[in-house]
């Protein structure tokens, strides 16, 4: 149907291998056979092997098999919108030929910028169309299209006239709209209101000459949907609009405000289900987004009853997620069902694809049922049966083996044939990869081991004032547990939860999250007993013991808390050999804390390093001799200046001499940081510009300043130019702010209420952070230069890059899902990654506090793990049941895991 575009070359210097990218195109020449007879692909390649770019290849030749008649439209999530717009400039300058012609659009994030640009003639059209998941489910905003809407209502009224007067009055007021406001606003409106709207550009366009519109602003496909809909709702809401101006105009424009609102929402929704357009292939990243009845979901609607904004749009659909055996096997089929939305050949095709997807499901219903079978066998093991079990790597039954063991082989031989099955059904529909060597790619440091790496069969020690709270708060998990285990809804208890991620955590945990708890409310069909009131009494009495044994409210107290302190030791350490660290927390507390405590620290670090180089005190004056040094020697009018610019120089050939001398302004702010100074620099108080250039070379191969420059410029070389501004740009602005900076230089969402501590070159995203302030410090942070420890939540953790300057990785809180921990690894272990380039692992470190909830949470994850590929899509169940049954687990043997996981990768060769 659609033949792979022989020209693409995906074996980009500096980026991509030669063996990566020959996986990938073939990967791309078999979506495009298949798509020839199903409706879609799932691409399901693990975490880090270039899904985006197997995507657009597809997307390219789809595009020139189909003479470039229509765009290709990829649905990304929000946060990671103007990822995909910037891979594509990488991908049309380094992929293509030269003169390709290719266009493709900046993100899209409103359903009417996207018919907009649907409706663009040929030769302006957008060929690759990028748009948010919301673009198609949030409210119409546009003005016009809305003033539009309002036109075609009232176009057959019989009080068309009088409408549309009042509608042009007050069309400031009801739309939202400043432009509208005054005299020439309403004039502007009465006219536009009289014409047809595909004139209305040139309306506007003379109208308001100093701010013409870029495009025709109400897409003819839109009306066309709009002119069979009732729009009864929106005349009536119209009419409700006063005439006259009267003492309560205000509220009665704001009662009728709210009617139009509604009655354009509902017909915003019914013209998108209505609309007639067809697009050859829509991509959809992150699939896994619509494996639920969702807004998301429900736009691929395509039956007779029901019909989404993308049902019947698009000839074929491939979507992209990394985590299909996280999915359970009816959420994997329901992401299978989404093909629905396609517009059919015929009624037989749809039938045919209806009987393939329950054949598959009967296929994993029998796959699933011999798996937890396998699950329940293995289970009955016993510590007796561990030596037995451990280098079990065949299905035979062997003599001397328990009934236990015996029966749990035969299980998983039966698991295997069924796995086999399933595979083979499965394998047309979803295409996974996944890389190599992951042993040898990763080194893992878990528990106790983030210390000193060694000891990973424990975790860390709680000791000294820390040890009362968290007996005290097992009392209280394990009696809140008792409590709740006959209710429907069973309360959790955060109590070990906050308190195994900082103390922090735990007191905002205490003070915000766990209200409900603390009164132990219940469930509406529970009936408390006799005893829930002593109940509540003694968790009561647990709470304000915990309180009051936390240690003191401090800086020194707080940074006690054994994984915290480990954390801390472990990135200061990290920071000393000029390594960055990713460290990733649950709790936003957490992350603040973290932040603190590890400005803290380096700041400790940096005073107690200058004060020992150059013989005086620790304290804060010794900053100011350090600060003199980088003047005397960085300043602009010295010689010393010139000099570290042309060391710098020669570090960066290769680069144009813009970029070049771009490089040597970053270099140069930099390393007048007492960060840097510190660290690359033998400090004295006669340094000499000599003394200080010959720091550049000083650490381990690949961690020196010269190392890193060169690899940055190397880097930069093989960018676009957009890709170089960008970077270049972020690192002219980012707060670099000495050591001295206050709170008031950072986006809110990195500061704590209190002991502020600030670092520039330590920084934390959540939640809360500003678009604009995540973008700056992804693009530096895969830089040489700041920040050199980025903490992050769960926004950082899917769909973003963080591999290009950082292989260590810090999972502060762990999950329950190793899914989750799958993908917090992979934003720094991926194709072209700083591990590759040094030739050295990727290091995760996973602490846990030994003989707590902590504990207890690692050794399921990892248990989880094994077996998540076999038991396909196991719901975690995080019940104390079921986590202490999984916890005392023995664990599956290597060999046999891999044995019981699906093979769903493309064949190598023709």
């Amino acid at each position: 149907m659609w033949p792979l575009k022989p020209e693409i070359n995906l074996a980009t210097a500096g980026r991509v291998s030669t063996q990566d990218a020959d996986r990938q195109l073939r990967t791309a020449d078999a979506i495009l056979r298949s798509l020839a007879d199903q409706p879609g692909v799932v691409l399901a390649d693990e975490v880090g092997m270039g899904k985006t770019y197997v995507a657009l290849a597809v997307a390219v030749s789809v595009l020139e098999a189909t003479g470039r008649a229509n765009p290709i439209v990829v649905l990304v999530p929000a946060a990671v919108a103007e990822k995909w717009p910037r891979e594509w400039q990488v991908f049309a300058e380094h992929c293509l030929p030269p003169g390709h012609g290719l266009r493709g659009s900046r993100p899209v994030k409103r359903g009417s910028d996207l018919l907009k640009l649907l409706d663009d003639p040929p030769e302006e059209r957008q060929h690759l169309i990028f748009a948010t998941h919301t673009a198609l489910t949030s409210r119409l905003t546009d003005p016009l299209i809305r003033l539009a809407l309002l036109r075609q209502a009232t176009r057959y009224d019989r009080d068309r006239d009088k409408h549309r007067r009042v509608l042009a009055k007050h069309a400031h007021a009801l739309l939202r709209e400043r432009r509208f406001r005054g005299a020439a606003g309403q004039a502007l409106v009465a006219t536009l209101l009289e014409k047809q709207p595909g004139r209305w550009k040139q309306v506007w366009d003379r109208g308001r000459p100093e701010d013409p519109l870029d495009d025709d602003p109400v897409p003819a496909a839109l009306l066309d949907a709009v002119s069979g809909l009732d729009l009864e709702g929106l005349r009536q809401a119209l009419a409700a609009v006063p005439v006259y101006r009267t003492a309560n105009l205000e509220e009665r424009l704001k009662v009728a405000r709210a009617q139009l609102e509604w009655a354009l929402g509902e017909v915003w929704k019914g013209a998108l289900q209505r609309l007639d357009v067809r697009l050859p292939l829509l991509i959809l990243d992150e699939a896994h987004h619509v494996k639920n009845r969702t807004q998301l979901g429900d736009l691929f609607a395509n039956t007779v009853d029901e019909r989404g904004a993308l049902g019947n749009m698009f000839d074929r659909m491939l979507f992209l997620t990394a985590t299909p055996f996280q999915l359970n096997h009816d959420e994997l089929i329901r992401i299978l069902r989404r093909f629905h939305g396609v517009r059919w050949s015929s009624q037989a095709a749809r039938e045919r694809f209806d009987d393939q997807v329950e054949e598959i499901q009967n296929g994993l219903n029998r796959s699933r049922a011999a798996a937890l079978r396998l699950e329940r066998a293995w289970s009955r093991l016993e510590e007796s049966d561990a030596l037995q079990v451990a280098s079990v790597a065949t299905f035979d039954v062997e003599e001397g083996q328990s009934e236990r063991v015996r029966t749990a082989i035969t299980a998983a031989a039966a698991a295997h044939d069924e796995l086999r099955s399933a595979e083979k059904l499965l394998r047309p529909w979803v295409i996974r990869h996944t890389r190599a060597s992951r042993t040898q790619r990763r080194d893992y440091h878990p528990g106790r081991a983030i210390l000193d790496g060694r000891e990973a069969g424990s975790g860390l020690t709680v000791e000294g004032e820390a040890v009362l709270p968290f007996l005290l708060a097992a009392r209280a998990e394990a009696i809140a547990d008792l409590h709740t285990a006959g209710m429907a809804s069973p309360v959790r208890g955060y109590y070990a939860y906050g308190l195994a991620s900082s103390f922090e955590a735990y007191a905002d945990t205490r003070a915000h999250r766990i209200a409900k708890l603390d009164d132990l409310e219940t469930s509406d069909d529970y009936t408390p007993d006799t005893s829930a009131t002593a109940t509540k009494e003694q968790l009561r009495w647990y709470v304000e013991r915990i309180k009051a044994a936390l240690p003191h409210d401090t800086v020194d107290g707080w940074a006690a808390h054994p994984k915290v302190a480990a954390t801390v030791r472990r990135v200061v350490d990290l920071w000393r050999h000029g390594e960055k660290v990713l460290v990733f927390c649950f709790y936003r507390e957490t992350g603040r804390a973290l932040r603190n405590h590890i400005s803290r620290a380096i700041r400790r670090e940096i005073i107690d390093r200058a004060a020992q180089a150059l013989g005086r005190p620790a304290d804060d004056d010794v900053l100011a001799e350090v600060d003199a040094i980088s003047e005397r020697l960085l300043r602009s009018d010295v010689s010393g200046y010139d000099a570290f610019r042309e060391r710098v120089a020669s570090y960066v050939n290769g680069l144009d001499d813009e970029t070049a001398q771009r490089v040597q302004d970053v270099a140069v702010r930099f390393m007048r940081t007492p960060s840097f100074l510190t660290r690359y620099v033998e400090l004295s108080p006669d340094l000499t510009i000599e003394g200080l250039l010959a720091g550049l070379d000083r650490g381990q191969p690949g961690a020196t300043f010269a190392d890193q420059i060169s690899a940055f410029a190397a880097a930069l070389a093989h960018q676009v130019d957009k890709e170089r501004d960008d970077v270049l740009n972020a690192l002219a602005s980012i707060q670099t702010g000495g050591i001295r900076v206050t709170s008031e230089h950072f986006d809110t969402s990195e500061r704590s209420h209190d002991r502020e501590v600030l670092l520039p070159n330590v920084r934390l995203v959540n939640g809360e952070a500003k678009p604009a302030t995540r973008e700056t410090l992804m693009q530096t942070f895969n830089t040489p230069f700041f920040p050199e420890v980025l903490i992050a939540s769960s926004v950082m953790a899917e769909g973003v890059d963080l591999h290009h300057a950082c292989r260590h990785v810090i999972h502060h809180d762990l999950d329950w899902n190793p899914s989750t921990l799958e993908q917090r690894t992979g934003r720094v272990d991926r194709i072209g990654s700083r591990a590759a380039w040094v030739g050295r692992p990727v290091v995760v470190y996973e602490p846990y506090v030994g003989g707590t909830h902590d504990e207890k949470m690692f050794r399921v994850v990892k248990d989880r793990e094994r077996w998540f590929g076999i038991v396909m899509g196991e719901s975690p169940d995080s019940s104390e049941w079921a986590t202490e049954r999984q916890a005392a687990r023995i664990p599956l043997p290597p060999a046999l895991a891999s044995a019981l996981t699906m093979d769903l990768a493309t064949p190598v060769g023709p």
